[in-house]
């Protein structure tokens, strides 16, 4: 289950890694999303009125970008599905704005749309329990056939959204969560496979990520390119590999990790760079293995253990950095019982 988890989690940061909000289960008719530029020609300060207070308190960059908000939307900016396709410039924005930024990003709103702001922020609240429940829903809907995929899709848009479900899903946007769901698929399908050839793997990874990609980004005309280390942190989470890698040396498991890096395209110098991380991340985990034998041997040989012998037990193993794995332990969570994933941590 945590593995499935880590390899959900990658496919929803893909998009995002790639410099696309994945959140936003939709794309654009036929206009792009507002950029943050400040080298376009834009409505004068006489022509926004008595916006002109509320701009002032932005930096220039917010200006610009207000302005072409106000410019492009301003005129349908009640209707439901505008609101909602402008999800979409949240990340950017939220990028730019100083804590608290969900505060701040409201400001903005209600500058470019007086009277709006409150909506807007409404609308995206349901366009992310959208985006929860398709991925709370993924093994489901990657279990039915085409037609009743579709069917329970458009039953829970309708229901966020009874009016505008129609304005804000497009045919494309049908196709890229079918590549999605296909994706997803291919994965599980790669998490079993106990017999593949490492280079098969990678290559239907990396075409079935590019396919997924290929639906949003050409919509959006942007050029796709899926990004090394989320394919690579997909790889190395599939129990298949894992396996793997468990089974060999430390010596030739290195070997092993160099070579599927090398295969996925990155370079000597950065190949070098990681497997010095994961030397780094070896030493640690066998201290950390060594310490909770010492944990487990110190609390069955004794009725009562001090909270003494057991910080003079975390000061042998992690030094000054003892105080911290107290806090965890306090807390429940033993960072060296989570799942060791060669490769990724």
């Amino acid at each position: 289950m945590a593995i499935k988890t880590i390899i959900l989690t990658s496919l929803f940061s893909l998009l995002a890694m790639a410099g696309i909000q994945l959140s936003n289960s939709f794309v654009f008719d036929n206009d792009h999303i507002p950029q943050l530029v400040t080298h376009e020609i834009l409505p004068t300060d006489t022509a926004l009125g008595g916006k002109n207070r509320s701009l002032l308190k932005w930096p220039t960059e917010i200006q610009t970008f207000i302005k072409r908000l106000t410019k492009q939307y301003s005129n349908s900016i009640h209707q439901t599905h505008i609101q909602a396709k402008l999800i979409y410039i949240r990340e950017p924005l939220s990028a730019k704005l100083l804590p608290p930024i969900e505060d701040k990003l409201k400001s903005v709103l209600a500058s470019a749309f007086p009277g709006h702001s409150d909506n807007i922020i409404a609308v995206w609240a349901r366009m992310d329990l959208y985006e929860a429940w398709l991925l709370t829903e993924n093994r489901t809907l990657m279990e039915l056939d085409a037609l009743s995929r579709s069917g329970l899709l458009w039953q829970k848009r309708n229901e966020l959204f009874p009016i505008a479900a129609t304005d804000i899903w497009s045919e494309e946007q049908d196709k890229y969560e079918t590549a999605q769901l296909n994706l997803h698929s291919e994965i599980d399908l790669l998490d079993k496979s106990y017999n593949l050839p490492m280079s098969e793997r990678i290559e239907r990874l990396e075409k079935s990520f590019l396919l997924a990609d290929n639906f949003l980004t050409s919509s959006l005309d942007q050029t796709s390119e899926i990004n090394t280390n989320t394919i690579a942190s997909v790889l190395f989470g599939l129990s298949a590999v894992q396996q793997e890698l468990q089974q060999l040396d430390p010596e030739h498991r290195q070997l092993e990790i160099d070579s599927i890096r090398r295969d996925l395209g990155y370079n000597e110098d950065s190949i070098i760079h990681m497997s010095n991380l994961d030397t780094k991340r070896e030493e640690r985990w066998s201290n950390g293995y060594a310490y909770m034998n010492s944990r487990e041997q110190l609390l069955a040989s004794n009725d009562q253990v001090s909270e003494h012998q057991l910080h003079d037990l975390r000061t042998q193993f992690f030094g000054s950095s003892a105080e911290t794995i107290s806090r965890e332990e306090v807390s429940g969570f033993y960072r060296f019982q989570r799942p060791r994933y060669y490769g990724r941590n």
